[in-house]
């Protein structure tokens, strides 16, 4: 995966070398911590990691400063309301873990994630963009400027809802379906939901796009709601 032309595909413009960190940044920390970071997460601090989109939108990157090890584990990632954190297997650079304990000076229990780092990272990027706010695209100029959520209900109950979102594959292409998330994406508009323990579809339903005629659509047409 090319993380670089990931993102870029996303926001739909090149990104400026200033909205990476330096390589020299990173080689430090490598020292500090004496690893090496994996190649992936090494990518989107180079390619991204000044981009408060990708770094802040939703969950927390951690600053090149901020990685530490726990148990042979690159923690680098915490989320938005601070119950989990995750870190990356140094042994294997692919298996990324959870843990909801919160210090880790003490014994810390762990829990391997379904996706490895690189499909992990993809499904961050992409998470962090339908649920940032309109300020963090601005400052991105990501191109995003409409986001709207189904309500479940809706979903249920709404036949042509229904059936629009059971056919996302016509419009979309699938990004993840799995780890209690489906993304789709096309070069306009991501659309995301969670997944249940049955893999169907447990809350409401998030989108944003850079269309306004696909967000008129999907209020007047599917019963979508401006957030």
């Amino acid at each position: 995966m090319n993380l670089k032309k990931t993102i870029e595909k996303i926001i739909g413009r090149t990104l400026f070398s200033e909205e990476g960190i330096q390589k020299a940044s990173i080689l430090e920390q490598e020292k500090r911590l004496n690893i090496k970071i994996p190649s992936v997460l090494k990518e989107l601090y180079s390619t991204a990691g000044n981009n408060t989109l990708f770094s802040d939108g939703f969950h927390h990157l951690a600053e090149i400063t901020e990685l530490f090890i726990k148990d042979n584990k690159l923690v680098f990632l915490q989320e938005n309301q601070s119950v989990l954190h995750w870190a990356v297997d140094l042994a294997d650079s692919k298996t990324v873990y959870q843990t909801t304990d919160q210090s880790f000076d003490k014994d810390v229990e762990w829990y391997s994630e379904e996706l490895h780092v690189d499909q992990f990272i993809e499904t961050i990027i992409y998470l962090q963009c339908v649920m940032s706010d309109e300020s963090f695209h601005n400052k991105a100029k990501s191109g995003f400027r409409y986001f709207a959520s189904l309500d479940i209900s809706e979903y249920h109950n709404n036949k042509k809802s229904k059936n629009f979102i059971d056919n996302l594959h016509n419009d979309f292409r699938q990004i993840v379906n799995g780890n209690g998330l489906s993304i789709y994406w096309n070069p306009e508009t991501i659309l995301l939901y969670f997944l249940d323990k049955e893999n169907q579809i447990s809350d409401m339903i998030l989108t944003c796009t850079k269309n306004e005629d696909v967000f008129d659509s999907l209020i007047d047409e599917y019963g979508f709601w401006e957030l």
